[in-house]
């Protein structure tokens, strides 16, 4: 079951990896420049004392601004540039259960964003609790946060935030276990009940389970009393909502995200 669970785990770190970096950031211009993107995280830093990190998606570089907190993480506390959109000194050390739960979360993130308005995208963001052991063997709480905070004018989504703050035991104070959040509305989205579960319907999941399982649209037709005009508007009505090009594609992200 552990090993299933990594697996599943890489997998849909993969399915981040693919999504985020194939973008085709074909258009330069920008609503938010890098060097203000770098401003905002150091800021972050100082004034909520976290560990920020800013991740260029085009370039697949990040940056990453320590505060003292980082000395509790038994982390570098010096600021630093990596060939990586992936913080992983700081995510080895978070629980696999937890780091599993972030990547689905981001990768549910990433799809909704994905039909917002690029103007509009700023306004979302994610809320994770992650259970934290740092290598001196002391166990923390970190609140983690991801924002998409510029997109090219193409679309794509360039730069994101990602902030860490260690949190204490505080009566009446809990942090979500992950959830999305429209900060110009309030309004939470809770994966569980508003998330991958109702991206497809019914029919069309049943077409994905047959597609799944190999069988081609003329099979599909005959095992659900479909036409194969119906089952082809079914398959373009999957790609389309899971935002993919094909079957295969559309296999791997609805496993990844609990659909079949």
């Amino acid at each position: 079951m552990v090993i299933n669970n990594h697996i599943e785990m890489e997998n849909i770190r993969k399915l981040l990896d693919i999504k985020l970096l194939s973008q085709p950031f074909s258009a330069i211009q920008a609503d938010l420049q890098l060097n203000d993107g770098k401003l905002i995280a150091q800021l972050y830093t100082r004034l909520e004392n976290c560990i920020s990190v800013l991740s260029d998606m085009k370039a697949r570089k990040s940056y990453i601004y320590y505060s003292p907190i980082a000395e509790q993480l038994n982390l570098d506390t010096e600021e630093k540039e990596i060939n990586s959109i992936w913080e992983d000194k700081l995510l080895s050390q978070v629980h696999k259960e937890d780091l599993q739960k972030k990547y689905q979360l981001e990768f549910q993130f990433f799809q909704l964003l994905s039909s917002v308005d690029s103007a509009e995208r700023v306004n979302y963001g994610v809320i994770t609790r992650l259970r934290f052991k740092s290598t001196r063997g002391i166990n923390l709480i970190l609140q983690h946060r991801l924002l998409y905070i510029s997109s090219s004018a193409d679309g794509s989504v360039w730069l994101a935030l990602c902030l860490y703050n260690v949190m204490y035991d505080h009566p009446g104070f809990a942090i979500p276990e992950g959830v999305i959040i429209n900060s110009q509305t309030g309004k939470i989205i809770d994966p569980d009940r508003h998330g991958a579960a109702e991206i497809l319907s019914s029919r069309e999941k049943a077409v994905l389970q047959l597609i799944k399982q190999g069988y081609r649209s003329k099979d599909i037709a005959g095992n659900l009393s479909l036409s194969i005009h119906t089952v082809n508007r079914h398959r373009q009505n999957i790609f389309q909502k899971l935002n993919v090009t094909n079957a295969m594609e559309a296999c791997r992200v609805a496993e990844a995200i609990g659909l079949v």
